[in-house]
Formats: structure tokens, C-alpha cells, sequence
């Protein structure tokens, strides 16, 4: 991962941060993501910022993470970015099979958290 990819990342930062942006719409009861969240995922994948790796055991053994209703803003604000990398894996890989889940963690702020600490990273770079 190189400055270049990470800062394609981090110029989303804007939209998480504001209070105005629009992440989703519901339709029949599902959230439909919005442009900008679906620009965002597919540039995830673009950043080849995701791992393949067994992401369910990673989760698993991290438990604080697990529960999207935790204060891990220190956790994250204090992580690799590895473990930056892992966690925005799980969180992606999880929304298969617990659909909503990764609007959850963008409401909770757990994503903006995971841009701002990428960025703290990106600048020792």
C-alpha cells in the first residue's frame, strides 16, 4: 500500500465528516448505499486496500471489534495498518452476510476513524 493508494482513501474524509452527506436511502424497508459509499467500497477494491485472509477467525479474536456498538476509536486511532486493513476487510465482508452492517459502522463513525488514522499514517510516509 503506498502513499498514492492511501490518499485516494483519505480524500473521501470530506463526505464521512460531514454532517450533510448522505450515505444511504431506504427503499421497502432496505438501505440502498448511496453513490458516494458505493464509489468509496469499489475503491477499496481498486486500493487493493482489502486482505484475503480469514477475516471470520481475525474478528473473532479481536471481539472489541465485533460488536459494532463499541467505542474502538482509541483502538483504531492507535492501530497498524494492518489492523486498519483487517478490520475495513471485516466490516466489508461482513455486510454479505449481515446486510447493513457496513452503513452501521459509517454511522457509528467507525470508518471515518479508520480514514483519519490511514491519514496520520499516510503523512510519516
Amino acid at each position: 500500500m503506498d502513499v498514492l493508494q492511501m490518499k485516494r482513501l483519505t480524500n473521501y474524509l470530506e463526505f464521512f465528516q460531514n454532517d450533510r452527506s448522505v450515505f444511504f436511502t431506504e427503499n421497502k424497508g432496505w438501505r440502498i448505499e448511496s453513490p458516494e459509499v458505493s464509489q468509496f467500497r469499489k475503491e477499496l477494491y481498486d486500493t487493493e486496500f482489502l486482505l484475503v485472509f480469514d477475516w471470520v477467525q481475525w474478528i473473532t479474536e479481536n471481539d472489541e471489534f465485533k460488536n459494532v456498538n463499541n467505542n474502538v476509536q482509541d483502538k483504531i486511532m492507535n492501530a497498524d495498518l494492518e489492523t486498519l486493513r483487517k478490520l475495513m476487510t471485516s466490516y466489508i465482508r461482513g455486510d454479505r452476510f449481515n446486510e447493513g452492517l457496513f452503513i452501521d459502522v459509517i454511522l457509528k463513525g467507525h470508518v471515518t476513524d479508520i480514514l483519519l488514522r490511514l491519514q496520520e499514517l499516510e503523512n510519516t510516509m
